[in-house]
Formats: structure tokens, C-alpha cells, sequence
């Protein structure tokens, strides 16, 4: 019999947050940028034109490629220690001695309120050391210039054109 494969996700329930008094914790009002659809548009309009090229691509595993500790260390920015609980499957056998065991939570998650904050500011941080600057007055559009590329970036979602022998590079 063939082998079915399920993708799945593991998602922080941001709804059930407590502080360590048992009350609901509060969290500022922080997100992400706003995607524009006009730099879509003129990636897309870009791409078309003689000797360019686009492409585009999902980030793998976006939100949990930042370490929590590794970016409070290089941001300055404060993370709220969160502790977690793990379902009853996903609990190592050892725990079992233990009732209602929880873990720090070590990688930004999916679901967490500042998540895309995280996730944003990483991706960031990692497109400038590699020689990409903002495009001022577009939140998501940044721009290469020794390979003349620009990158649309919609949380996971990376959208780049610009010539099209620079396109691999």
C-alpha cells in the first residue's frame, strides 16, 4: 500500500496566552508591513521587459528559522520568555512523570502575536548582509544594485526581478 503524505503546521494559540499570575497576557500592537500590490505590479511589468526575467518562492519555514535568544542578542529588541506546553504525542516518553509539563519556547512560532514582527525583522536583517537596501517609501521592496534586482517580500513570500543573467546569481 502507498504511503500518504500530510503537511502540516504547528501554530503558537496566541488566544490562550497567560502571564505567570494566570491572567491573559497583553501584547502591543506590532505587525508586519503592509504588502504592496503595486510592487507586484512593477516586478511583474519588470520581468517582461528585453533582458529581464522574475521569478518568485516561499520561504521554508519561515517563522521558525529565528531563534528567539539569537534575536533579542543581535536586535536589542526585548522577547518575552514563553513558556509552552506540548501535546501528549509530541512530549518526549521521559515526561511522562510529570503533570502538565512545559518548555521554553526556543523558535518563533506561527500564531505567536509578534511572530511576523520576528520573522520580519530577520529576514530583513539577512537581505541587508547581503548587499539588498530598502527602497524608500516601499515597506516591502528592497533593491540590489550591484546585481540590479529588486525583491518584493510579503512574510513568506519573495517575488525578485531584474536583469535576467543576474537572476541566478
Amino acid at each position: 500500500k502507498e504511503h500518504q503524505k500530510y503537511k502540516g503546521r504547528v501554530v503558537f494559540r496566541g488566544d490562550a496566552v497567560k502571564d505567570e499570575s494566570g491572567f491573559y497576557a497583553v501584547f502591543s500592537e506590532q505587525g508586519t508591513s503592509a504588502s504592496h500590490l503595486a510592487a507586484a505590479k512593477f516586478l511583474d511589468a519588470l520581468a517582461r521587459m528585453p533582458g529581464m526575467d522574475g521569478e518568485d518562492s516561499d520561504a521554508v519555514g519561515a517563522y521558525t528559522q529565528v531563534v528567539l535568544e539569537d534575536f533579542q542578542r543581535k536586535t536589542g529588541s526585548p522577547v518575552i520568555e514563553t513558556w509552552i506546553s506540548l501535546p501528549p504525542h509530541q512530549r518526549p516518553k521521559e515526561w511522562r512523570k510529570y503533570d502538565q509539563p512545559v518548555c521554553k519556547l526556543r523558535l518563533n512560532l506561527y500564531g505567536h502575536p509578534l511572530a511576523g514582527l520576528f520573522w520580519e525583522l530577520h529576514c530583513q536583517d539577512a537581505l541587508f548582509d547581503i548587499g539588498f537596501e530598502k527602497v524608500k517609501g516601499w515597506e516591502c521592496l528592497y533593491l540590489h544594485r550591484k546585481y540590479e534586482m529588486f525583491l518584493s517580500v510579503y512574510v513568506d513570500d519573495f517575488k525578485m526581478a531584474g536583469k535576467a543573467e543576474n537572476l541566478k546569481t
